[in-house]
């Protein structure tokens, strides 16, 4: 009975596996795809494809994508091994001139800057070097021209553009500048390696700089707030002496009135401001008067005799923040 029953149950174990496989051929047999099949991308310039293959070497894979190599062509993986997924850059060479003493060579190359050329071409780039920019890209035809050099180490003396304190007008549009003030160029030692062709400078590197002479700032108005150190306003000036009025000479902020006091509108300039008037020079906006009404300013002199002189005119008012 044992020897029956086991022979039943073979046979169900059969019978299940011939349904499976029937089944399975049912459902899609044709679009099975072997575990050795990979998908490998090959990009060749702006051109991509995408293959499936069983081969095992770059060269095969190249071959089924109908990839045509040059005798100088490269290319190189992304993998070390072909695997699904792989990506496959094929780099095309180019013919480049080199001239070197007068004479001409071409080579082909795959190299991408002008440095790599001359170290492909078996240069030593620490006795000669190319006067094109060694970072520059390399294209089809082009000519680098390759010259022995040395190396100077010199100090120079440079000069340096002032400081420029801005003033906010708004008058002027955005982003416009007007000079008021030059400045004095400053000075600056710079120590640098100057590399040289034929008796001529052909490069610079900096190897350190240092400031001698900071030079004078400058002045200039600017139409963009950002940066300024406070405002410029047009105002009509007229000027006093502390003797005037009731003869005190005490301000209505309580000092001493004298050369560099001015009276002012507060809700113009507040009290207690700097300023600077460029006919009349820095002051403090200490004081205020019955006429003095927006944008009018009343500068303090020493003598009568300096405030008949000075009459009324119109002035630039800076007016720091």
């Amino acid at each position: 009975m044992i020897d029956e029953y086991k022979q039943k149950i073979h046979f169900l174990i059969f019978l299940t596996m011939l349904f499976m496989l029937a089944a399975y051929s049912v459902l899609g047999f044709a679009a099975y795809v072997p575990e050795t099949v990979k998908n490998v991308t090959v990009m060749d310039g702006n051109g991509r494809k995408v293959i499936q293959t069983e081969a095992f070497t770059f060269d095969s894979i190249l071959k089924e994508a109908r990839v045509q190599m040059g005798q100088h062509d490269t290319y190189w993986t992304s993998t070390p091994k072909v695997e699904d997924g792989t990506m496959i850059y094929v780099e095309r060479a180019v013919p480049i001139n080199i001239v070197y003493q007068g004479k001409t060579t071409t080579l082909y190359t795959t190299q991408q800057t002008v440095q790599g050329v001359v170290g492909q071409a078996g240069y030593d780039l620490r006795k000669v070097m190319p006067l094109e920019d060694g970072m520059s890209k390399v294209h089809q035809g082009m000519t680098i021209h390759i010259n022995p050099y040395t190396v100077k180490r010199v100090t120079v003396s440079e000069s340096v553009s002032p400081a420029m304190t801005l003033w906010y007008d708004e008058t002027l549009s955005p982003g416009q500048q007007v000079i008021v003030e030059p400045g004095k160029k400053g000075v600056k030692s710079v120590t640098e390696d100057q590399y040289m062709v034929d008796g001529k400078i052909v490069h610079r590197d900096v190897i350190s700089s240092e400031v001698s002479d900071p030079g004078t700032p400058g002045t200039a108005r600017s139409g963009s707030e950002d940066g300024t150190v406070g405002r410029i306003l047009r105002m009509k000036a007229t000027a006093y002496h502390p003797s005037d009025g009731g003869g005190s000479g005490i301000t209505a902020t309580g000092t001493q009135a004298g050369y560099g006091t001015v009276a002012v509108d507060p809700s113009v300039i507040p009290l207690g401001s700097h300023v600077y008037i460029p006919s009349y020079g820095n002051a403090v906006a200490a004081d205020t008067g019955g006429s003095i009404v927006g944008n009018r300013i009343d500068l303090c002199m020493e003598t009568l005799q300096e405030c008949y002189n000075f009459g009324q005119q119109y002035v630039d008012v800076y007016v720091s923040r």
